[in-house]
Formats: C-alpha cells, sequence, structure tokens
C-alpha cells in the first residue's frame, strides 16, 4: 500500500490513526447502489415483502434469510425489497449484492471470496486488500463500523447461497447494517442467528396474472389471455403456480403466438412429459433448476426422498414414510428434516408428522426413483404400501359396520380411531387404488377398492366413490371375468346414481344386468334392477319403478339377502308415497326399519328411520315424525358420522321449532353448531347461526339474537351465500329496531336489498329497500310488509344426502 500512517493518543489514550495514499494509489470508487434491476412485475408478493421490509426497518434483526424452493422468486423478492428500502431512503447508496451461485456444480463462491468481493464493492483496491482471510475480514468489519459511526446503514443482499459458510462472514457487528440472504436451504446453524422468511408458490390470480403479465411483456395486444381465462388458470395449476415454471410456460406461449392456451393446458396435463414441457432451452428450466438442489443431497436424504415419491397421496404420514424408506421414526425425522430445510419438502401443518411435496417436485422425485428403483427396493416398497392399505381399510370396515356387523375387540381399533384415520388418509386411498392400477396390480386395486368404497357411499364422497368405481371397472375390463365386470358395472352405476348422473346410470346399469342375468348370478341380478328401479323413480316414471323394484325384492327375498330387502323397501316406500299412498309407505318403511333393526345394521338402520321420518312428517303425522327422528339421532350417535350428524341434528331442530319445542330446537341446534365447527363448515355455521340468532329472538333474548345473526352474515357473506345472508341481515334489521337502534337497522336492510337485487328478487329488494328508507326519516316503516323467512338448510325433511344410498 502506498500510503504514510500518522498516529496519534489523545488525551484519555484512543489511538487516532490517519492514512494518507499517495497520488492515484487511493481506494478504488464504491460500487453504491450496486442492485441488479428490479424484477418488472413481482405479482402476489406484497405480503413477504412487507414482512422483509419490517426485518430491514431499524429495530429488526441484523440477518435475514429467505429460502424457498428453486424457481420460487426469492431473488426477485430479495431485489425488490432492497429497491423498496432504498427508494424509502434507509440506506442510501450503501446497498450491495453479491452472486454466490451457492448451487452452481462447479462450486460457489466461498466465504472468503465473498468477503473480498464486498471490499471491491466497498471501495478497496485489490492491491490494498490484506493477504489474509482474517486481514480482511477484519478490514470489512472496520469499514462497516465507520458508516456505523457516521450513522450510515448499510444493506448487502447475499443472492443465492447454499451455506452459512458463504455468509457467516458477512454478518455486520452493528445492529443498524442488515445481511439479507436468499437460499434454496432455510440457513439454521447454532452460530448463524437469521430470521428466515419461508416463500411459498403463488396463489392462484397472482400465479395467472403472473403467466399473462409474461406473455403480454412480448406481445402486448395477445388475445389469448383474455380470451382464455379458464385454459390459462389450468396451465397455472399444472405449473404448480411456481413462478419459474410460469415464466417458462409463458415463454412458450409468446415464442409461438398460434398456439392456444387450451393446447398447452392439453401438453401439460399429462404428468408423465410436463416437466421436460417446462424445460428451457438455455438449460434454466424447472428440472435444471430442480437437478440443482438434489444434488446437494447426502445419499441417504436422496433415497428417502425418491421413495417418498412412491406415495401417490397428496401427502405422506410419518407411518407411510416409515413403510416406504423401511426405517423407524427416530432415524426418518432428521431426513425428512434435512429435506424441508433444503425446500424439497414441507411438513403441513408443522409438528402434525404429514409431510407433502409440491407437484413439480414429486414429479421429479418419481423420475429420479424410477431411475434408481432397483437401488431402493422401489417395487418392494409399492407392494408394502398397498398391502398396508388393504389390512388397515379392512379393519376400518369391521369396527364401522360398513358392510358388516360391528366388530370389537382388545386388538381391533376404536371407531373414533378407525373414523380419524380413513378420514385422513380418504385423498391417499382413493389415489391408491389408480396407482395400483397403473402399477399393474390390479387385485391389489380390486382389494383395496372394493373396501373402500363402501365408506365412500356411506359417508356420502360421491366423486371420490366414482373415481374409485371407475377404476375398479378399469382393473376388471383389463384381466376380470366377465362376472368382475359386472360387478364393477354395478359399482359404477351405484357411484353415478349417487352424484345425479342417471342417464349415464342407466346404461351403466343395464349393462351390468345383462351379464348378471346371462350367469345366472341372481343375487346381482336384483341389486341391479333395485338400482334401475332408483333411477326410474328419480325421473318419475313410477310404474316402471315398482314393477323393476317389486322384481327386485322377489329375488332378494328367495336367495335371502335381507339387508338388500330392506333397502328396496326403503325404495317402494318413496313409490308409494309418490303415487298417493301414505298408508302403504309408512307400513312399507316401518318393515324396512325393523329388518335393519334386527340385522345390526346401523347405517342402514338410520338411512330407514330418516326416511320413515320423511315419510311421517309429509302424511302430517309430525310428533310421530319428530319422535322416529329422535330416535336415528341417537342411533347415529353410537357410529357417529359426524358430517351426517350435523345434518341429522339440523334437521331434527327444525322439526321441533315447528313443533313450538323451541327450548329443544335450540339445544339441537347447538349440538350441531359443535360438530360443524370442529369439522371446518362454515357455511353450515352461518345456517345453525341464523337459526339460532331466530330462536333467541322469539324469546325476546334480542342482544343475543344480534350478535349470532351478525356471524351469521358474515359467515354466509364468506361463503357466498347470497340467498341466506338475505333472509338472515332482513332477521338482523328486525332485530336491530326492536333494540331501538335504527340508523343499524336501516343498514341491514340496505344489505338485505342489495343481495335481493342480486337475486334478481324485485319484490323483496323493494320491500328492504322501502323499510330502509322508513327508518331513516319517514313515520312508519313498513315492518309488517317484511317476510320474516326463517332461512333453512333444508326443508323440515332431512336434504336427500343424509341417507346413505341403497346397496
Amino acid at each position: 500500500m502506498t500510503a504514510e500512517q500518522h498516529a496519534r493518543a489523545s488525551g484519555n489514550a484512543r489511538i487516532e490513526q490517519r492514512i494518507t495514499y499517495a497520488a492515484g494509489a487511493g481506494p478504488a470508487p464504491r460500487a453504491g447502489l450496486g442492485l441488479p434491476e428490479a424484477p418488472p412485475a413481482l405479482v402476489g408478493r406484497d405480503g413477504p415483502m412487507e414482512e422483509l421490509l419490517a426485518l430491514l426497518a431499524d429495530g429488526g434483526p441484523t440477518v435475514a434469510v429467505v429460502s424457498g424452493l428453486a424457481g420460487v422468486g426469492k431473488s426477485a423478492l430479495a431485489v425488490a425489497t432492497a429497491h423498496r428500502a432504498a427508494e424509502r431512503g434507509w440506506f442510501g447508496d450503501r446497498v450491495f449484492h453479491l452472486r454466490l451461485r451457492g448451487y452452481a456444480p462447479g462450486g460457489g463462491v466461498s466465504g472468503p471470496e465473498a468477503v473480498r468481493e464486498m471490499l471491491r464493492q466497498l471501495g478497496i483496491r485489490d492491491a490494498d486488500t490484506p493477504e489474509s482471510q482474517d486481514g480482511r475480514a477484519a478490514l470489512y468489519r472496520g469499514l462497516l463500523a465507520e458508516h456505523a459511526r457516521a450513522g450510515e446503514r448499510v444493506l448487502i443482499v447475499a443472492d443465492d447461497a447454499g451455506e452459512v459458510a458463504q455468509v457467516r462472514d458477512l454478518v455486520p457487528a452493528h445492529p443498524g447494517h442488515r445481511l439479507l440472504v436468499t437460499s434454496r436451504h432455510r440457513l439454521v446453524h447454532r452460530d448463524f442467528a437469521a430470521q428466515v422468511v419461508t416463500l411459498d408458490a403463488l396463489a392462484p390470480e397472482p400465479a395467472a396474472a403472473l403467466l399473462t403479465g409474461a406473455v403480454l411483456r412480448t406481445w402486448p395486444k395477445d388475445p389469448r389471455p383474455a380470451a382464455e381465462p379458464e385454459a390459462l388458470a389450468e396451465v397455472a395449476e399444472q405449473c404448480g403456480r411456481l413462478p419459474l415454471a410460469l415464466t417458462v410456460a409463458g415463454a412458450l406461449l409468446a415464442g409461438d403466438p398460434g398456439l392456444p392456451v387450451t393446447e398447452l393446458a392439453a401438453q401439460l396435463a399429462d404428468a408423465r412429459t410436463r416437466l421436460s414441457t417446462l424445460d428451457s432451452d438455455l438449460d434454466d428450466g424447472v428440472r435444471a433448476a430442480f437437478d440443482l438442489s438434489y444434488g446437494w443431497l447426502p445419499p441417504d436424504q436422496a433415497r428417502v426422498f425418491r421413495l417418498l415419491a412412491v406415495n401417490p397421496g397428496p401427502d405422506c404420514s410419518m407411518t407411510y414414510a416409515a413403510l416406504l424408506a423401511g426405517e423407524r421414526f427416530a432415524g426418518l425425522r432428521p431426513k425428512l428434516a434435512a429435506l424441508v430445510r433444503a425446500s424439497l419438502l414441507a411438513e403441513e401443518p408443522v409438528g402434525s408428522g404429514r409431510w407433502r411435496m409440491h407437484d413439480l417436485v414429486r414429479l421429479y422425485a418419481r423420475e429420479r426413483g424410477e431411475e434408481c428403483a432397483e437401488q431402493d427396493g422401489r417395487e418392494a416398497a409399492v407392494d408394502t404400501l398397498l398391502g398396508y392399505l388393504v389390512l388397515q381399510a379392512e379393519l376400518a370396515r369391521q369396527v364401522l359396520a360398513l358392510d358388516t356387523r360391528p366388530a370389537a375387540g382388545p386388538d381391533l381399533p376404536s371407531p373414533e380411531e378407525a373414523r380419524h384415520w380413513i378420514g385422513a388418509e380418504r385423498a391417499l386411498l382413493v389415489a391408491s387404488v389408480g396407482f395400483a392400477v397403473e402399477t399393474g396390480r390390479p387385485e391389489a386395486a380390486v382389494e383395496l377398492g372394493s373396501r373402500l368404497l363402501s365408506y365412500l357411499q356411506i359417508y356420502h364422497y360421491g366423486q371420490d366413490a366414482l373415481t374409485v368405481a371407475r377404476r375398479l371397472l378399469m382393473a376388471a375390463e383389463g384381466s376380470g371375468s366377465a362376472e368382475e365386470v359386472g360387478g364393477r358395472l354395478y359399482d359404477l352405476g351405484l357411484a353415478l346414481l349417487s352424484v345425479d348422473e342417471p342417464e349415464e346410470a342407466e346404461r351403466v346399469l343395464t349393462r351390468a344386468l345383462a351379464v348378471f342375468r346371462e350367469k345366472s348370478l341372481r343375487m346381482l341380478e336384483g341389486k341391479a334392477l333395485n338400482q334401475l328401479g332408483s333411477v326410474c323413480a328419480a325421473a318419475g316414471r313410477w310404474a316402471e319403478a315398482e314393477r323393476l323394484k317389486r322384481e327386485a325384492l322377489a329375488i332378494l327375498r328367495e336367495e335371502g339377502i335381507r339387508h338388500a330387502e330392506g333397502t328396496v323397501l326403503s325404495g317402494l316406500a318413496r313409490i308409494y308415497e309418490q303415487t298417493g299412498r301414505p298408508d302403504d309407505a309408512i307400513a312399507t318403511m316401518r318393515q324396512s326399519v325393523s329388518l335393519m333393526e334386527a340385522l345390526d345394521d346401523p347405517h342402514r338402520e338410520v338411512s330407514a328411520l330418516n326416511s320413515l321420518a320423511d315419510v311421517l312428517w309429509r302424511a302430517g303425522r309430525r310428533e310421530e315424525s319428530t319422535a322416529v327422528r329422535e330416535r336415528a339421532v341417537d342411533t347415529h350417535a353410537e357410529f357417529g358420522n359426524r358430517k351426517q350428524s350435523a345434518r341429522m341434528l339440523s334437521a331434527l331442530a327444525q322439526s321441533l321449532v315447528d313443533l313450538g319445542r323451541d327450548q329443544d330446537a335450540e339445544r339441537r341446534y347447538e349440538e350441531a353448531l359443535a360438530v360443524v365447527t370442529e369439522e371446518g363448515d362454515l357455511h353450515r355455521q352461518g345456517m345453525i347461526l341464523g337459526n339460532l340468532g331466530l330462536l333467541h329472538g322469539r324469546a325476546e333474548r334480542l342482544d343475543r339474537a344480534r350478535e349470532l345473526l351478525e356471524r351469521a352474515c358474515v359467515l354466509l357473506a364468506e361463503v357466498g351465500d347470497r340467498s341466506s345472508e338475505a333472509a338472515f341481515a332482513g332477521a338482523l334489521a328486525l332485530t336491530l329496531h326492536a333494540l331501538d337502534r335504527p340508523a343499524e337497522a336501516a343498514g341491514a336492510f340496505e344489505r338485505a336489498a342489495e343481495l335481493h337485487a342480486g337475486l334478481g328478487d324485485a319484490e323483496q329488494e323493494s320491500v328492504a329497500r322501502a323499510a330502509a328508507d322508513g327508518l331513516r326519516g319517514q313515520p312508519d316503516p313498513p315492518r309488517r310488509r317484511w317476510r320474516r323467512r326463517r332461512a333453512r338448510q333444508s326443508p323440515p325433511p332431512p336434504p336427500q344426502d343424509a341417507s346413505p344410498p341403497l346397496a
């Protein structure tokens, strides 16, 4: 260093040092605001940016790390946030940017090299840089300390760090300075104190907006985004709403102005080729980005990563992760946690022991898993997983009495445990049926699917039942006998009926019936005739429906299939009622109830009781109907389908209201509210809260009524049920008026009027607006013209989905 150094001691023994440089030998010019350009558009990141700005502000932590999956937009967020902080004048021109290339195959910038680069940006020439690593680190700290003494804050953006060692020496000593790091890893280490901000994939709307922007930046007048919004949203979902994938898809559209968005969506729909479609000519596509992250994994973590992708469900519990990996929990969790830190896996929610991969990461892991299938023992892992699922499904079937009498014993789970398991793993179970078919295991598909179908039908998961039934038919048509194909056609017809597709159900059931008759399968013939009768009944073809069901009844009685006999009787009762024979309907339903009770079949017994209550109610025998409904609720409580429980309790409460038994109704509504609150069903919460509010209003408990009605309106607005919200808003207005709060009452009437206008109900809109105007000054507001309508979840008879389908 060509310079003269002078030092003197002041009176308090502080050493002051001055350095005088020779001409031309001073420090190099500083980099100043050395940031890359801000991204042209940062879509959907307002929340994370505000979180980062709060960390960069005075009083925040010295170090912040933005972590997330490759391609999620960490660098863009960090740079945009740094620009925003500079605009606010927090750091002046003292904002510096380092590209650490932490995941580069040849190795990234080391920690000492990062310090050397920072010295350059701070104005230190290479010739003046100390030779030792410690000397450079000390000089770096000293320069930052000079800025701190001058009251000047410094921000360093260290982009794409792969490990703590790259950034540890960059940490400023002064609490006013900031180090903002981006990394695919969370960079958690005992001697590196940092606050981590994790960045997730975009929400649906911002993802579509980012894709649109990627197209319009090249072709501002491109009509495709506006003309094909649904296809654009589909492409965004197929990209996993990952910004990198979205920009690649945008480039594909921009590079081929004639390519319809629907065609790109069709290309991306094939999961087997999706990553190839999202590759880039510049080798910076999605697969290339994931390659860099995967390359950092130690062999044991890489194996777990590959095997987790065998799981076909949306997430994987600790139990199934251990089965697939062949490891104990204690040894496996550290590997899973390491994958989380690498942003290749997420535990959702934290502490739940349930692990989820981003959709594109899952596809990538499957590709790598297929390459390493033999060394990983992948085929054995698949067999282990499917075998365990079949075993657990069989236990749940027995305990929940889905097709048999209830089973219990010391080695069996409790009904509550079985319901919890099958509810938590329902998506996995449904996906596993198709997975078994796709991997050439039709026997496993049938074993699992046949046990699952009854649960899906009884617990009203119609679309899932349809998915499973279609997969089972596919398996049977590939390798099954004619009898098996017929059985799978019957299952499909039943599933189609449950999702209200009677025309296709009739075609499928007719095919099944032909197979059963050809093979002389009398029991199955009777069951198919019964379901065809249900199709005819749904279409109002009552005479044909009765003929088919009577024929079915004769066959099933002949074969001694008593539970199926009970379901046929229930269907006949409905036909009798619809054709003007209420007494026959009631007598027939009583037969069905007695039969199911004798068979100890609680699911179908409850279904029959609900149907009997409906028939009695419509026949005007309301006290008797309500007593039957109470019996159904009590019987149901013994085996507890909670979704159905809430419906039944609400229907019972409504019946009690109509009988003037408001206190009993209130109690039943409260029971139903507890169930739907626990289940997180916002719509039913809103409906029940509203009806409770009406009951409190009738009892002159007006403050409580107001509170409940307000909560109901908020929830119903949130879920978009404008009709029910309008009814309860009117009831709220009347309650507020009774409380002598006219201004608030007028506001509630205005809200009701807006909702009625949106629904096209001009009469009720006019009445509500007139009531609002009256409360704002007219002498006699037309309260009596307002129809105090009670919003219902259903009329007193419960909705059709409150009963399981007839088998």
